[in-house]
C-alpha cells in the first residue's frame, strides 16, 4: 500500500498535520516541504503546498496492554510524518475494534527521532554506569563479542552464556534470536512479571484454543453489569475502554473496585474504593451473600466446573478409579471420581453428582472440592470481611444484588499481581464466577487488559523448527533466583553464567531489586545489550548494539489482534541500527553456525505463514503482501467454555487444584 501520488494541503492544514508528528528536530525537517514564498513575498496562510507522500501499512507491536494496532504511517521526505488509524473490517463488514491506535502508538513517531536513540554500536570505556562510551564498527562489535563467547562456552560450558528477554515486542523477527540461543545451548534468565495474573487465569480454566484470559475482549459489550477491577483502563489499557463505553451505550452499569479514584473510576456509575491486596476477600464476601440469597448456579457447578470430584482428606488428591483398584493408575480409564445416588462413579457418568457433604468410599475420608471451598469461605463472616477490606457492608450486599442482577463481566488486569499472594485476588474473583455461573456465557465472565485478545491461528514460529534433534537451548533461571545463582555460583547443578546478551528488556528498570540486577551485571565478565535506546540495562552493558526500529524493518505480527499483518519498512534505519533477524545472523555467523544463518528475511517470515493452519484460514505470504492484513480468527467473540475448550487439566473450571507444587524446584528449603 505504497504510492507516490502528490497530496494538495493548505499551509494551515499541513502544518496541523505535522504539528504533533514529532519534537521540534522533525518539526524544522517538514517546515522545508512546503514551497518558498516569491523574495519579498509574505506566504499566504491558504496557499496550497504540494506534498510527495508515500504511505505505508504497519502496526503497534503489541504487549502494551494493547492489541498491536494496525496503522498507516506517512512518509514525507524520508522521514515518518504522520500516522493514522487503518481501516480494517471484520469478516461482517463491520470496522475491526481492534484498531484503536492510542496515544502510546501515535507517539511512536517521537520515539523513533528520539535524540537518545542509540545509533552506532557502542563498546564501554570507563567502569560500569560511568557513561563512558567509544563507538565501534559492527565489524569489531561482532567480532569481540563472539570471540568472548566462545572463549567463555569453551572454558565454562554452553550455560557460560545467558538470554534473556522480556515482552519489549511482539514481532516475528525477534524470535529469531532464540535461533542463535539454540545453537549454542545458552542458558535463559526468565523475567518475573505479570506470572501471577497470567498463570491464576489460565491454571483456573481460562485458557481456550483462541483465547488466553476467559472471555475476548469484544464480549464485554454484551454484558449487564460490567465490574472493573484491578485495572484503569482508561490509563492503562486505553485501547479497550472504547468497549467499555460501548457496554455502557448498551445500557450496561459499570462499577470501579480501585484503590485509588481513577479516571476508569470517575467514569463509573459506582465507584468503591477498597483496602489495597483485599480483592480477594470482597469476592469471598459477595459469594457468599450470592449463596446465602440463592445464587449458587448448581448446575454450572456440577457439569462445568470441579465442584463435584472428591478429594481425598489424607493428601488433598482427587479420588481416581486407580485408587479402588480399577484402573491402571495415569492411564486414560483412570477417571476422577464423584457421588451419585450414594455411589462413586466416573465424573463423566454422572447424572447428578453431590457438591456437598463429606463420603466415605471403601474406608477412604472424601469430600467433594466444593465443600472444602465452602469451607475455607465459611471461615470469614461479612462484618469481618468489611473491616479488613474497608468496604462497608451494605456497599457488599449492593455489589453482591448487582452482580446476580444479570450477567455479569469482570474487566480486570495486572493490579492484584502486583502484591504478595496476588493471586488470591484473581482466585477470589473466579470463584465467584465459577459459584453463581457467570462464565461460559456472552456477556459473563472476565477479560483480563491484552491476555484475554485474539490468540490468531496461521502464523507459527519457525526460527528453531529445523533444529529439532540438532540444538536446543540450555536450562532456566527465572528472575528471582537469578541473583543467588550469581551470588553463589551454583544453584541446584546450575553454574552462574559468565556473560549475558540482553534485549527487548530493561531487567534493572522493570524487575525488582536493582541493587541486585547491578551487582549480577558486576559479577558477570560482559553484558550485551541490543536496544534502541540507552537504557539502563545499556547503561551498565559493556556493549550496546542498536536496534531498527518498527517502522525500520519489514516484519510480522499477530499479537494480541485477530488480524495476521505484514508491516511493511517505510524508512530506513536510523545511523547504523540493524533489525534482530540482521543482527543475530550475524552474530551467529561469527559463532560458526554459517549453515544455519543462510536464509534472508523474506524467505523467514514467509515460513512463518507457510503451514495448514494458514492455508485452512486463506493465509499466505503472497496473499500478505497485497493485503497487509487478514482475519484468521473465528468471527464469533471467543469465550472459554462456550465457543472455546477448557484446557486446564481436568478439562473444567478449576477453583480446587490437586498436588500443587513449585513452579520450579530448586533443591533448597525456602525457594
Amino acid at each position: 500500500m505504497a504510492g507516490n501520488e502528490p497530496s494538495t494541503l493548505t499551509r494551515r492544514t499541513f502544518l496541523k498535520t505535522t504539528a504533533f508528528a514529532a519534537g521540534t528536530a522533525s518539526l524544522a525537517t517538514l517546515a522545508g516541504c512546503s514551497q518558498p514564498a516569491s523574495e519579498g513575498e509574505a506566504p499566504k496562510d491558504d496557499a496550497p503546498v504540494q506534498v510527495a507522500e508515500e504511505t505505508y501499512f504497519q502496526s503497534c507491536m503489541g504487549n502494551c496492554s494493547g492489541w498491536g494496532c494496525p496503522c498507516y504511517v506517512h512518509v514525507r521526505e524520508g522521514k515518518i510524518a504522520n500516522i493514522t488509524r487503518a481501516k480494517l473490517k471484520c469478516p461482517d463488514g463491520s470496522d475491526s475494534p481492534y484498531q484503536e491506535t492510542c496515544l502510546k502508538g501515535y507517539a511512536n513517531i517521537e520515539r523513533m527521532y528520539s535524540p537518545t536513540r542509540v545509533l552506532y554500536p557502542m563498546k564501554r570505556a570507563g567502569e560500569r554506569g560511568a557513561g563512558e562510551w567509544e563507538r565501534i564498527s559492527w565489524d569489531d562489535a561482532v567480532s569481540e563479542i563472539t570471540t568472548k563467547w566462545k572463549e567463555l562456552q569453551e572454558q565454562y560450558g554452553p550455560e557460560a552464556v545467558a538470554f534473556m528477554s522480556g515482552s519489549g515486542s511482539g514481532m516475528a523477527t525477534i524470535s529469531y534470536t532464540g535461533r542463535l540461543q539454540a545453537l549454542m545451548g545458552a542458558m535463559s534468565i526468565a523475567p518475573c512479571y505479570d506470572n501471577t495474573g497470567m498463570n491464576v487465569q489460565m491454571n483456573h480454566g481460562g485458557l481456550g484454543a483462541y483465547t488466553i484470559g476467559h472471555n475476548e475482549h469484544r464480549d464485554m459489550v454484551n454484558a449487564n453489569n460490567l465490574f472493573i477491577w484491578g485495572t484503569n483502563p482508561t490509563e492503562s489499557n486505553i485501547v479497550d475502554y472504547h468497549l467499555v463505553s460501548q457496554a455502557k451505550e448498551n445500557g450496561a452499569k459499570v462499577i470501579c473496585i480501585d484503590p485509588i479514584f481513577t479516571t476508569s473510576a470517575a467514569k463509573a456509575d459506582l465507584y468503591v474504593p477498597i483496602r489495597p491486596a483485599t480483592d480477594g476477600l470482597l469476592a469471598a464476601g459477595m459469594a457468599l451473600i450470592s449463596i446465602r440469597d440463592g445464587h449458587e448456579d448448581v448446575a454450572h457447578l456440577q457439569t462445568m466446573t470441579v465442584a463435584p470430584f472428591l478429594v481425598k482428606d489424607s493428601d488433598g488428591l482427587y479420588l481416581r478409579l486407580s485408587d479402588l483398584g480399577k484402573a491402571e493408575p495415569l492411564s486414560e480409564d483412570d477417571r476422577i471420581l464423584v457421588m451419585d445416588g450414594g455411589e462413586p462413579v466416573a465424573f463423566d457418568a454422572a447424572a447428578n453428582p453431590e457438591i456437598r457433604g463429606s463420603f466415605e468410599v471403601e474406608g477412604v475420608a472424601v469430600k467433594p472440592a466444593y465443600q472444602i471451598l465452602l469451607d475455607r469461605l465459611n471461615e470469614w463472616d461479612l462484618d469481618t470481611i468489611a473491616e479488613m477490606t474497608d468496604v462497608p457492608l451494605e456497599t457488599i450486599e449492593e455489589l453482591a444484588a448487582l452482580w446476580n442482577s444479570g450477567l455479569s463481566y469482570i474487566f480486570t488486569g495486572f493490579g492484584p499481581d502486583h502484591y504478595a499472594n496476588g493471586q488470591c485476588g484473581y482466585d477470589g474473583m473466579f470463584a465467584l464466577m465459577d459459584i453463581t455461573g457467570q462464565e461460559a456465557k456472552h456477556g459473563a465472565g472476565c477479560s483480563c487488559t491484552d491476555f484475554s485478545a485474539p490468540n490468531t491461528p496461521g502464523i507459527v514460529n519457525t526460527a528453531t523448527a529445523d533444529l529439532a534433534g540438532v540444538a536446543a537451548p540450555g536450562r532456566t533461571i527465572h528472575a528471582p533466583h537469578f541473583h543467588q545463582l550469581m551470588e553463589d555460583g551454583e544453584l541446584a547443578g546450575m553454574t552462574a553464567p559468565k556473560a549475558a546478551y540482553i534485549y527487548i528488556c530493561n531487567p534493572i528498570t522493570n524487575e525488582p531489586d536493582r541493587q541486585k540486577w547491578l551487582k549480577s551485571f558486576d559479577t558477570m565478565e560482559m553484558v550485551v545489550v541490543s536496544d534502541m535506546f540507552m537504557s539502563e540495562a545499556a547503561q551498565y552493558a559493556d556493549y550496546v548494539l542498536p536496534v531498527a526500529f518498527l517502522y525500520e524493518r519489514d516484519d510480522l505480527s499477530s499479537t494480541s489482534n485477530p488480524f495476521v499483518k505484514y508491516t511493511q519498512k517505510a524508512v530506513e534505519p536510523a545511523g547504523e541500527a540493524m533489525g534482530d533477524f540482521e543482527i543475530i545472523t550475524a552474530l551467529g555467523k561469527a559463532m560458526g553456525f554459517e549453515e544455519y544463518f543462510t536464509q534472508d528475511l523474506t524467505t523467514f517470515l514467509a515460513s512463518c505463514v507457510t503451514n495448514d493452519a494458514a492455508a485452512a484460514v486463506g493465509l499466505s505470504w503472497e496473499a500478505l503482501q497485497e493485503q497487509h492484513a487478514i482475519w484468521t480468527y473465528p468471527e464469533e467473540p471467543q469465550v472459554v467454555g462456550l465457543t472455546d475448550i477448557i484446557l486446564s487439566a481436568t478439562g473444567r473450571f478449576e477453583f480446587y487444584h490437586e498436588g500443587i507444587q513449585p513452579w520450579q524446584t530448586w533443591g533448597r528449603n525456602g525457594i
